[in-house]
């Protein structure tokens, strides 16, 4: 004949703290008033974990106890789990209290390089020195990917609307150029309009990122007449190899550019600006530096401008 294996109900956290309080004391009537709660609240809980486990844990002698032999097993069980219990606890909070210090943040190379150590400077400045900020330095797609992952908990760029669950909020606006050689016939012209470009190479960003994608939406009606003879990722590497090869550049103005000898013209398209975004994800935890650091970048940058301006206008 098998017998039916018993079910043992789970003892919580609060049985085992009353338990072990109870030893400590060896009394009802200390070891409630310790916990603080009533001796009858402390009795029936005793009782209650006795009956749950299907054993007396203790013997009741006049205004003492003392422990049977499965109280005394028991109790080491006791101790080493709300030890450990414990250890968890201040561990996981010195985590939260150590995150809370820091803004872990991911940009793209234009943002991270020009604007922002004056702005984390600034705003440092206005909080005693803090917080601290792990910095990560990467072009939209990986800062997207890691908001997600939760490897960085803010990012500075593109929007993306393969990320539904990540929150973009409006930072900033660089105006889409065509940047040539100085002597290139199109240096000659204040703007240029898309059918001017179908006579050349052109260089821009791959449809693989957001900008490369927001571009191709801005020449949408052309796009078939152009000849793309390159699409690289970044504007250090699109503007070195329209130098190079005199070629064409349909980039983002920002301050990456300002080290190679082209001439910048405005692109005439409807759509001309690439806009730039804070990033988050609503389903993790921040820490108000978050909050507050982001509403700062909002109201030091202003709608719609491009950080190169605050840089000037800082340095003026």
């Amino acid at each position: 004949m098998q017998l039916e294996e018993k079910k043992v109900r789970p003892v919580n956290l609060h049985q085992l703290s009353y338990f072990r309080t109870l030893v400590e004391y060896r009394q009802f009537t200390i070891a409630a008033e310790e916990l603080h709660i009533s001796q009858p609240t402390l009795s029936n809980s005793i009782k209650s974990m006795e009956k749950e486990l299907g054993c007396l844990l203790v013997k009741r002698s006049g205004h003492q106890i003392e422990l049977t032999e499965y109280g005394k097993m028991f109790y080491n069980t006791a101790c080493s789990t709300l030890t450990v219990f414990d250890q968890g606890v201040k561990a996981l909070h010195d985590k939260v209290q150590s995150d809370a210090d820091y803004v872990n943040l991911a940009c793209i190379p234009t943002f991270i390089g020009t604007y922002l150590p004056r702005a984390i400077k600034a705003f440092q400045e206005m909080n005693g020195g803090m917080p601290k900020f792990i910095l990560a330095n990467q072009i939209s797609l990986p800062i997207l990917e890691g908001l997600v992952s939760d490897k960085y908990k803010m990012g500075i760029c593109s929007y993306d609307p393969r990320f539904e669950e990540l929150n973009f909020i409006p930072l900033y606006g660089e105006r889409f150029v065509v940047a040539v050689p100085p002597g290139h016939p199109l240096a000659a012209f204040e703007t240029i309009n898309p059918y001017m470009l179908t006579s050349y190479n052109l260089i821009t960003y791959g449809d693989d990122t957001p900008i490369g994608r927001e571009i191709r939406e801005s020449l949408a009606d052309i796009w078939a007449d152009l000849h793309i003879a390159d699409t690289l990722d970044g504007e250090i590497t699109i503007a070195g190899e329209a130098l190079a090869n005199d070629a064409v550049a349909v980039v983002a103005d920002t301050i990456l550019l300002d080290s190679f000898e082209l001439r910048r013209i405005p692109l005439n398209v409807s759509k001309d600006t690439h806009k730039v975004y804070i990033v988050y994800d609503p389903r993790r935890q921040l820490s108000h530096w978050y909050k507050e650091f982001g509403l700062f970048l909002q109201k030091d940058l202003g709608k719609g401008l491009n950080p190169r301006l605050n840089m000037l206008r800082s340095s003026s």
